[in-house]
């Protein structure tokens, strides 16, 4: 299969880790990426956070005229894969399935109709053959606003988690008993700060953190920066003790990407308790959870001062994620078996 590939393909992005995962299956892509055009670092500053606050400007316009140019460039394509399309006009969409007479799919793995809002990826959901979502709760409101076929997997994880091993010592820096790498929500401020009461070495890494550590002192000595991508990423999660898996507030969120990439790394997974984590993991011998602040504090305690006990759920944790089927390129085989078919 000849796929046209749409989607921000920075290095450390799970798009990427998505499209290398179809390419392992052997189909032929055909990549184009939209990461000048999204991401801050990239395009102009201002007109990016007016494009991503609004959905409009100069960046969104060239985002849609430079992909149809480019599928006019291109020879017969079997499928429209279309990753994050928020900024993408239903008018766009339209005219690259025509050019190719093929049918489209859309997938994100972001709460795309209840918090990432966009006035076109609501139009263009009826005009694709296939939309694949990570939310659970958003499977009907797809249904609700026109959706063909709506597909269902999990987050997942890179094989590269599983199969980590650092080309050199990991950095001082990147060591800690309890990570979380994330960005900032007040929630996530709130449980860290519990989290310290338990341990003197908790690190945070993630956006809007360094500006949340500049107006409140007591988050100043476990902030260690903004975002961590590629190695770092991995560095950071294999240097700690203990992974936090916390869950956003501003969505009814049951997991997340850290639920699986935390345990496949081979990390000990604290998280948040939840019938999705429960379904995912054996509690006390996969993974913790936790739901309480005297919970969260007293299983940091136990699991720093049993280095046995914590790394036994870590290893079942990592043999859990590729038995069951939990990483990327399953949840994409999973995809192709719907399409296909």
């Amino acid at each position: 299969m000849k796929i046209l590939y749409v989607g921000p393909l920075w290095d450390g992005s799970t798009t990427l880790q998505r499209m290398h995962a179809i390419e392992s299956f052997g189909h032929k892509i055909i990549p184009h990426d939209t990461t000048r055009w999204t991401h801050p670092q990239k395009w102009n500053r201002i007109l990016c956070s007016l494009a991503h606050r609004v959905n409009w400007g100069p960046n969104v316009w060239s985002y849609n005229n430079l992909l149809i140019d480019h599928a006019r460039s291109i020879k017969h394509i079997d499928l429209i894969w279309v990753d994050k399309g928020v900024w993408l006009y239903p008018e766009t969409l339209n005219i690259l399935k025509q050019l190719h007479d093929c049918p489209a799919l859309h997938f994100t793995p972001d709460p795309a109709i209840i918090f990432h809002k966009s006035r076109y990826f609501k139009k263009c959901i009826p005009i694709y053959e296939w939309l694949v979502t990570t939310k659970p709760f958003e499977v009907d409101l797809y249904r609700n606003l026109g959706a063909k076929n709506v597909i269902f997997v999990l987050q997942g994880f890179d094989l590269k988690f599983a199969n980590y091993k650092p080309t050199t010592e990991i950095p001082i820096e990147r060591h800690s008993d309890v990570c979380f790498i994330g960005h900032y929500e007040r929630h996530y401020a709130d449980t860290l700060k519990i989290a310290t009461e338990a341990s003197d070495l908790v690190k945070v890494w993630g956006p809007k953190w360094p500006q949340y550590a500049s107006k409140n002192s007591w988050a100043k000595p476990i902030v260690y920066g903004g975002g961590l991508w590629g190695d770092d990423y991995l560095d950071a999660l294999s240097g700690a003790k203990i992974g936090l898996g916390l869950l956003s507030k501003w969505i009814p969120e049951t997991t997340t990407t850290r639920s699986f990439e935390i345990p496949a790394l081979g990390t000990f997974l604290l998280a948040e308790r939840t019938n999705d984590h429960l379904s995912l993991f054996e509690e006390g011998k996969e993974a913790e959870f936790f739901e309480s602040e005297d919970e969260l504090k007293d299983k940091i305690n136990f699991y720093l001062s049993n280095d046995v006990a914590r790394n036994k759920i870590a290893i079942a944790g990592q043999h859990r994620c590729l038995n069951s089927g939990y990483s990327n390129i399953e949840q994409m085989k999973k995809i192709f078996e719907v399409i296909i078919n």
